[in-house]
Order: structure tokens, then C-alpha cells, then sequence
């Protein structure tokens, strides 16, 4: 049996995400490294290199990118079938908003409108109205009155501005205690900021968050927030929490019989699609 990978979006959870099946590794241990390829640039997906599996498993990607082609590559290293590589077909998953999260609870995960008339967590101006590109140059003035210069790489965004507004309570608690919870995030740019050519996935730093109420003083809720990111790479640590608990599996059966009922007929990989039910 030939190693097989299929992609397909999961449209349960608090934010955009894919699940990816891989079958045909035989019995016993495999290590394999998951990559996942978008906008023509192929990285492995963050916490999937060099990890075991055995015969099949089942692997939730929270960093899908949106509104773009994505391509998932299982290559297994070593195991009972020997190295192999095998290819997903294409998967999009379109949205029509912005995402931010901690990258390590996915469960953070907080949809950003583009238009204020569209929801109570919005892009206001000067939102990403510029972007910063730095290149490394060091500068030498020498004896003649020359000047060298030393050329580096061209960086990725720099103090990308990402000014928020909320216009209730419970939004603004929402990302007070996102922001709150880090000063790394993961944001996935959604289609009203395609013109800018960002990637998909943006790994980024938020040192300074501003919050200004602006109508509390005559009993409303708007809040303002600034701030301004940085590009930086991605973590190597997956998911920290889980995305599921025991109390969430107890709730819907009333006995062990009923939940092991509830799966008959169905494999391993079909419970850890759909651990619930």
C-alpha cells in the first residue's frame, strides 16, 4: 500500500484550519515531516518535522494560509515501507476576513473585519497603510573620500501598523485578553488586504499596545487600539492546548458503551478527525 495524503478544511473551531489524513505507512513506527507549500514558498508545517506515526495519522493545521491555493507534502524519512513522498491535492479555504491568534491556543483566535459596518472588531485608518521593508547596509568611509557599502538581505515587514477598534464590551475584553495572553501572534490577512501582497501567514511581534476608550465617559463602548507589529519566524512548538477535553467527550454520552456506540464501524483516524462525535 502506496503512502496516501489528503487535505480538507475543518469548519469547526474558533478560527480557519485544515486537517490532513495520511494513510499507507504500514505497521510500525514512521517519521515523516509534514510541508505545506503556498504563494510558491514550501516550509514545513510548524511542529510536524521529523515526527512519528504509526500506520496512519491524522494532523490539524491551524496556520493554514486563506484565499489562496495550498499544497501539503508528507515525506516520510524511514519505516517499515522504507523513505516515500506523496502530495495533496490543492486546497483553498476561503474567508472573508483577517485572523489573529496566539499561535499556542488556537481556541484565542479572533475574526478582524476590514469595513466597520461589517462586525465589532475592524481595521480602522491608518491601518496597514504602510508597510516598512528595511535591507541590511553597513556604511565605510574610506581614505579617499569613498564610501563602501556592505549589502545584506532585504527584511521582512517592519512596524506594520495594525490599528484596531471595538464597538462593544465583550470585543474588547476579547482582545484585551489576547493581547494580554503574548507579544507573539499569528495573523492571517484576509481578502480586503490582498492589494497588498502580504503572505498568507505572518508570524508577529507586538512589543506596545495602546488602548483608548473614546465614548466610555457618555456611557459607550468603542475602544481604540494601536498597535504596531513586526515580522518575525514562525515558532517550532505546535498547538499547546488542546482543542478538545474529556468534559467536552463526558457531555455528550451518558456511558463509555454509548460513545463506544457512537464510533462503531469507525477507525483511529476517523476519532481523531472527529473526536466528539
Amino acid at each position: 500500500m502506496a503512502v496516501a495524503i489528503t487535505a480538507e478544511e475543518l469548519d469547526f473551531g474558533p478560527g480557519p484550519k485544515a486537517g490532513i489524513t495520511i494513510t499507507g505507512l504500514l505497521v510500525g513506527t514512521s517519521v515523516l515531516t509534514l510541508w505545506r507549500t503556498s504563494d510558491n514558498i514550501r516550509k514545513e508545517v510548524r511542529g510536524h518535522r521529523k515526527v512519528t506515526a504509526v500506520e496512519g495519522t491524522f494532523i490539524e493545521d491551524w496556520d493554514v494560509p486563506t484565499n489562496r491555493p495550498v499544497t501539503y507534502e508528507v515525506e516520510v524519512l524511514s519505516g517499515p515501507g522504507g523513505p516515500a513522498r506523496a502530495t495533496a491535492a490543492p486546497l483553498t479555504i476561503v474567508d472573508d476576513s483577517s485572523w489573529i491568534m496566539d499561535p499556542f491556543i488556537p481556541q484565542s483566535a479572533l475574526r478582524i473585519h476590514g469595513e466597520r459596518r461589517e462586525g465589532n472588531l475592524f481595521f480602522r485608518s491608518p491601518a496597514l497603510e504602510a508597510l516598512e521593508l528595511n535591507g541590511q547596509v553597513n556604511m565605510f568611509d574610506i581614505m579617499n573620500g569613498e564610501t563602501v557599502a556592505l549589502f545584506g538581505q532585504r527584511m521582512r515587514e517592519k512596524n506594520i501598523d495594525l490599528s484596531m477598534a471595538t464597538r462593544s464590551a465583550v470585543e474588547s475584553a476579547n482582545l484585551k485578553d489576547l493581547l494580554l495572553s503574548s507579544t507573539g501572534f499569528l495573523f492571517r490577512p484576509g481578502p480586503e488586504l490582498a492589494g497588498l501582497e502580504l503572505p498568507g501567514v505572518m508570524f508577529i511581534s507586538v512589543a506596545k499596545v495602546t488602548q483608548r476608550p473614546t465614548d466610555s465617559l457618555w456611557g459607550g463602548e468603542a475602544t481604540w487600539w494601536d498597535l504596531t507589529a513586526d515580522t518575525v519566524a514562525a515558532p517550532k512548538l505546535r498547538v499547546l492546548t488542546a482543542t478538545f477535553t474529556y468534559a467536552d467527550v463526558q457531555a455528550m454520552y451518558d456511558t463509555y458503551g454509548a460513545n463506544q456506540d457512537a464510533f462503531f464501524g469507525l477507525t483511529y483516524l476517523d476519532n481523531l478527525k472527529h473526536p466528539t462525535g
